[in-house]
Formats: C-alpha cells, structure tokens, sequence
C-alpha cells in the first residue's frame, strides 16, 4: 500500500465523523514555501481548524531511497505543533503512523540517536515523543519534552529531521499517544500520536539560542 492510498483511506474515515470538509495537501499557513499538511479538517460553520493530521506509511524501501522514518516522523510533530493560524480552540494536532510491524520495530520504536566518543545511545521515542506500553493501548498522560534539556545526541537528531524548521521551533510541548493498535495476523501497526502545547506562555527560539554553539577555548 502506498501512502497516497493511505490518505485517502484515512480522510475517508475522518469524514465520516466529522461534519466539516476535509482539505488534503494543505499548504501551512504559518510555514514559508512550499509546506503542506497531510489533512486539515474544517469546522462547519466559522471554517476553522479543528484538526491537523500529518500521515506516514513505514514500510520497506522498494528503491534506491533510504527513508529515515524516525527523523520523518519527528519533523511532521513539529510542523503540526507550529500550526497557529485558522486553528479553532480545541483544536487536535495529530500525527498518525500506519506501518509493517517490523520495520516499525526497527525504524521507528527501537532507534537510538549517538553522538559517539563513547557517549551512551538514547532511545528517540522515548525522548521526543512517548514509548509504546507493554498492551498496547492509549497512554492518559503525555510526555513532556523540554528541548533545552537533551542531550547532544539528541540536538544533532532534532537538526536532522527537520533544518528548515530550525529558525524557529518550540522549547516545551507534550506528544501523548492517543491510540495504538496492532494486527499479528497481516503485520501492521498503527499508532496515533496527539501534540499539545504546555498551557504555560509558549515560547518559540532558533535551534542556537536553545542550543548556543559551543566555542572551543582560545589558544593563549
């Protein structure tokens, strides 16, 4: 199945809970370029957001294209997070992960950003946005991430996945899974991760003032 297909699998669905319109291929209002949103779900009346869904389909490459799933997902947390304009109070961020079981396990779940040099490997899942439970279903409480408080290995990791985005991107904000299923029969996985912002002042930065770039001493 390719993720074309995916999408329209999944607004299909959406519409039918929903009285609003389901736009696909959003250009993001908030982002410069060429940026688009998977799906957008509009309200009925006054026509504003109600929900963004950023959508991938992990499976094995077919081709000479080597995806980096982890990274790819990371970077749709955070151009759902940036969403401002048009978006109604309530409003969901979503993003949804359907895959093959096993390289999700792999690709996904399991992956672990080094710097090297010997320093310890950290799971990116666990660190930027919330680790599946051992049944798993929905989790009640998110996972809050300060990105002022990774570590280096993770800082090269969030610059990798998403460099355009790094002007400016959100110290704090909270991934919760929301619902997680699994067939052993056909192998699929799918996983439905809620990005939500602290109810704190939300406060945007450039990666380097999170970051400041370290400078090596001065040679006396």
């Amino acid at each position: 199945m390719r993720e074309d297909f995916a999408k329209i699998v999944v607004a299909e669905a959406l519409q039918s809970q929903v009285a609003g319109a389901i736009e696909p291929e959003y250009n993001h209002p908030d982002l410069p370029g060429n940026t688009r949103l998977d799906l957008l779900v509009r309200s009925p009346q006054a026509q504003n957001i109600q929900a963004a869904v950023e959508l991938k389909w992990v499976r094995k490459s077919t081709d000479a294209t080597i995806r980096n799933w982890a990274r790819e997902i990371f970077a749709d947390v955070l151009r759902v997070e940036r969403l401002q304009d048009q978006m109604a109070q309530g409003s969901e961020r979503v993003v949804l992960v359907v895959g093959e079981a096993e390289e999700m396990r792999r690709k996904v779940w399991e992956v672990r950003a080094q710097v090297g040099d010997g320093q310890p490997r950290q799971n990116v899942v666990s660190a930027l946005l919330q680790q599946r439970n051992a049944v798993g279903a929905a989790l009640d409480a998110p996972n809050p991430v300060n990105l002022a408080n990774v570590s280096l290995a993770l800082q090269k990791f969030v610059r990798a996945s998403a460099p355009e985005l790094m002007a400016a991107i959100p110290t704090t904000f909270n991934v919760r899974i929301a619902a997680h299923y699994s067939t052993k029969a056909d192998g699929i996985e799918c996983v439905v991760w809620k990005v939500t912002r602290p109810q704190q002042q939300r406060v945007l930065r450039t990666a380097d003032q999170i970051w400041p770039p370290v400078n090596p001493p001065a040679l006396g």
